[in-house]
């Protein structure tokens, strides 16, 4: 679980990278409202979540950074964990990233957290995950993130066995059109896999996981070790191949995987009873000589969109126009005839009308309170 404007961040142990919270943003919606007529959280501590982390953890004081409390862990990411968070002025949740300064001494390290922090500050759409700030502490960098309260794509797929199509056709059409406009921001995300799908309360796609993310300005990128951690959702190239490789290629392909997932509720490429011990490279001559088989609940459309996607010869794998042109993903068209400036603007006034609707609560709980 890796991945929102002015932000004055109070002392209390940790430095603001000058990155705005969203109680500063300033919409173009005429709907916006002074944020300085909000009210304070009346008592932190008796929020939700904090009442849900003081039950299980009775004996511990909840532990604070910059304006956030820190509540339980969500997921483990590259060089840290990622906890629940809670601003203890606006009583709003978000996903905080620590990343532990002594797990990121060398300075290639160093150079991947802050080119995760740029990457993450330049990508607005409403399917990617939203950076609010980020805050440096003598032992921490922290990442403060949107939180999508849904759980990851994987629990969901486990949950419901496999999806329908119709309901994998919403969410992977999200997806595509997140990696289109990431690409077209000159981004590659290399580490696209389930665990990095958020869903929302509207059980919307989240994009995350942006640890291994890179600019792509002469189309290509030397093969990173990290790229390959998760191998079933790496593309044949990471592997088999010594030279150079299209990035944007590598993210058709992890989607590819992830669509198959969706579809038949377990990876492919998964199943070479030859290979018990998961030996990578045994595992990559598999996928390229292995005909792709499908469960027969699977539609024929379905089939034939991802038998573009998972080409092993990367010259020949369909490209993200392509994939978005494709008969099956019709009911998504509407995402994909939207320019990057029209996706950038939904995704502020998305985050906009979710600030408004969390006005809104709190403007009731302050009333209640005083009424009681």
């Amino acid at each position: 679980m890796d991945s929102h404007y002015s932000l004055q961040v109070p002392n209390s142990g940790g430095s603001s990278r000058g990155i705005p919270h969203p109680a500063s943003i300033q919409s173009t919606s005429s709907t916006s409202q002074p944020q300085s007529n909000l009210p304070t959280y009346r008592d932190i501590y008796s929020h939700p979540a904090a009442v849900a982390y003081a039950a299980a953890h009775p004996r511990r004081t909840i532990p604070k950074l910059g304006p956030y409390l820190l509540l339980q862990i969500l997921g483990e990411g590259e060089f840290g964990r990622v906890k629940l968070g809670l601003h203890m002025q606006w009583g709003e949740e978000v996903a905080i990233k620590l990343i532990r300064k002594g797990n990121i001494d060398t300075s290639a390290r160093i150079s991947k957290v802050e080119r995760e922090i740029e990457i993450l500050k330049v990508l607005k759409h409403p399917n990617i995950v939203r950076l609010y700030d980020a805050i440096e502490t003598d032992r921490y960098t922290a990442i403060i993130l949107e939180y999508a309260s849904g759980g990851d794509l994987f629990d969901h797929i486990l949950a419901h066995r496999y999806l329908k199509e119709e309901d994998a056709c919403k969410l992977f059409s999200q997806l595509i059109s997140g990696v289109w406009y990431i690409h077209q921001k000159k981004i590659v995300h290399r580490n696209l896999k389930l665990e990095n799908l958020l869903l929302d309360r509207h059980r919307n796609l989240i994009i995350t996981g942006f640890a291994l993310a890179n600019r792509f300005e002469h189309e290509a990128d030397k093969l990173m070790q990290a790229s390959c951690r998760f191998p079933c959702y790496a593309a044949p190239e990471l592997v088999i191949s010594d030279s150079m490789y299209v990035g944007s290629a590598v993210d058709i392909w992890s989607c590819g995987v992830i669509l198959y997932a969706m579809l038949a509720g377990y990876l492919p490429f998964d199943d070479d009873p030859t290979n018990p011990d998961r030996d990578i490279n045994l595992l990559y001559r598999y996928i390229v000589s292995a005909p792709l088989s499908f469960p027969n609940y699977i539609s024929a459309e379905a089939r034939d969109l991802l038998y573009i996607m998972l080409v092993p010869d990367p010259k020949r794998r369909a490209d993200t126009q392509i994939v978005m042109n494709h008969r099956w993903l019709r009911p998504g068209a509407g995402l994909f005839n939207r320019t990057l400036g029209d996706l950038e603007h939904a995704a502020m006034e998305q985050h906009q009308q979710k600030w408004l609707a969390h006005q809104r609560q709190m403007k009731v709980a302050a009333t209640a309170a005083e009424k009681c």
